[in-house]
């Protein structure tokens, strides 16, 4: 195969993209006309649209599960750089991911984008999926029309060299950024892309005089023993078999962590390992009470979904019968991320968390795609026991289920979707369920009480470097005006 170092010579960088008129990114950060996403120019933030080709290896499994390269092919994809207009004002800490294929969603821009900008970090979202290419093309043409990529096993080559070309600075546009750390980071599918570039080798060969592209990974909401969700696929007709060490996140040198929600864990038990502090191992897992796979938080921020249904296109309805879930799994991430900054600038070791426990195996229940997954272990209200402990399940009013029913015709997988049944969809999406009244009443003697407690627990966890100030005051301020129809 052409050596890494050989490929990104091959790198060219256009753009900026001129956005006017019609003719904006998919994924823009702010929609004034809706007030939806984030004024990152208010911020003193920029965002700037460029288009890379390049070649990228096409890569498969041999019958015995090793990787094997098939050669090199030409891509052209897009990426999108949001960062401080000022070059004094950016800490020097690009947040990289893969989009989701779904709308080509930037995903951990969704969930971390308000401790980005007042971090003076940088974020560069990658479109990686053939599929996402399709609808940036009918989203527009002429912008997106020379996207190409031919195979989608290229994706891990393409991110890796996306990565070399950020923090070494490969091209004048982006040379400016005087970059010194580039963390990684993805989101269910695109979590497991990254699970996936570790244990087939993709971090290790990319490297430029023996010095890594990537500081660190976070792994969001992927579990490594999700069958074919929890592991990339190098080959179509197979998939990597459940008891592949590769499944678990292995020794890399770097930090990196894993963070999942109640769903996630319930099939993680099988690629389970200890926490590491190094010096040649870096890792922790954390997995968050009171979470599902289907999270809030992310609806106000991603503008893809409004972009297509301003034009007449609609979008996939994700309807349950339940009541939805207000459990905040991203305010959780926002202090891992900034643990993981710490961990690598300064060597400053983040806390070890309680982790679930599971019932026996006799309770065992498969869920759709969820292969050999294990009930967790819950309190007299239905919550769950361990994890990082939130406040809405140490100070609950509610229980909080990670699993619910769809709503009949209202609830429809997207086209690329490892699935393709409502209730394995439904099954992503959490829901909670009120305490009743009296339960209430004979809880807590008043609402200011209850209130008292819950941000005193916000506070507990700010001490305990689980929550930063900012959302632990959003917690609080949520919760006080949810009081008035208490």
């Amino acid at each position: 195969m052409t050596a890494f170092s050989e490929l990104l010579k091959e790198l060219q960088v256009m753009g900026p993209l001129r956005s006017e008129g019609l003719s904006v990114p998919l994924g823009t950060s702010w929609l004034a006309n809706c007030n939806l996403g984030i004024d990152i120019v208010a911020a003193g933030y920029v965002e700037e649209e460029y288009l890379l080709s390049g070649a990228a290896g096409v890569w498969t499994w041999d019958n015995d599960f090793r990787s094997v390269t098939l050669g090199s092919k030409p891509y052209t994809t897009r990426i999108v750089l949001r960062r401080p207009e000022d070059p004094a004002q950016f800490s020097g800490v690009v947040q990289l991911e893969p989009n989701h294929p779904d709308d080509d969603r930037a995903l951990t821009w969704g969930a971390l984008a308000p401790w980005i900008l007042r971090s003076g970090h940088a974020h560069v979202g990658v479109t990686q999926d053939p599929a996402a290419i399709r609808d940036l093309q009918r989203w527009d043409p002429e912008r997106y029309g020379g996207l190409s990529i031919p195979d989608p096993t290229q994706r891990w080559d393409i991110l890796g060299q996306v990565a070399a070309l950020i923090h070494f600075g490969l091209d004048a546009a982006l040379k400016n950024l005087a970059v010194n750390q580039v963390i990684v980071s993805g989101w269910s599918m695109t979590g497991t892309f990254w699970r996936t570039f570790l244990g087939e080798g993709f971090h290790e060969r990319c490297r430029l005089a023996d010095v890594n592209a990537i500081d660190g990974y976070v792994i969001c909401i992927s579990s490594g023993g999700a069958g074919r969700a929890g592991y990339g696929r190098l080959r179509e007709d197979i998939t990597l078999p459940l008891d592949d060490p590769r499944r678990t996140i292995g020794r890399h040198g770097i930090p990196i962590i894993e963070l999942l929600s109640e769903a996630e864990s319930e099939t993680h038990h099988g690629v389970l390992r200890e926490d590491e502090d190094g010096p040649e191992d870096y890792y922790r897992l954390y997995e968050v009470a009171g979470t599902s796979h289907i999270a809030t938080g992310t609806a106000s921020i991603l503008t893809n979904r409004r972009q297509f249904t301003d034009r007449g296109w609609p979008t996939v309805p994700r309807e349950i019968v339940e009541a939805k879930s207000t459990a905040r799994i991203d305010f959780v991430a926002r202090a891992v991320f900034e643990a993981v900054d710490h961990w690598i600038k300064d060597g400053l070791v983040p806390p070890h968390a309680d982790r679930f426990s599971y019932l026996p195996k006799e309770g065992r229940a498969i869920r759709g795609i969820m292969e050999e997954s294990l009930p967790l272990a819950r309190d007299r209200d239905g919550n769950v026991l361990g994890g990082i402990r939130t406040p809405w399940v140490d100070i609950p009013t509610a229980t909080y289920v990670p699993h619910s029913s769809p709503s009949p015709g209202r609830c429809l997988p997207a086209a690329h979707a490892p699935y393709a049944d409502p209730k394995m969809l439904a099954d992503l999406i959490g829901h909670m369920v009120p305490f009743a009244p009296e339960h209430l009443a004979q809880r807590y003697p008043s609402r200011e009480a209850y209130l008292a407690r819950y941000c005193q627990r916000a506070k507990e966890l700010v001490e305990e470097h689980w929550l930063l100030h900012e959302e632990a005051a959003e917690l609080c301020s949520t919760e006080r005006n949810r009081l008035a129809t208490w």
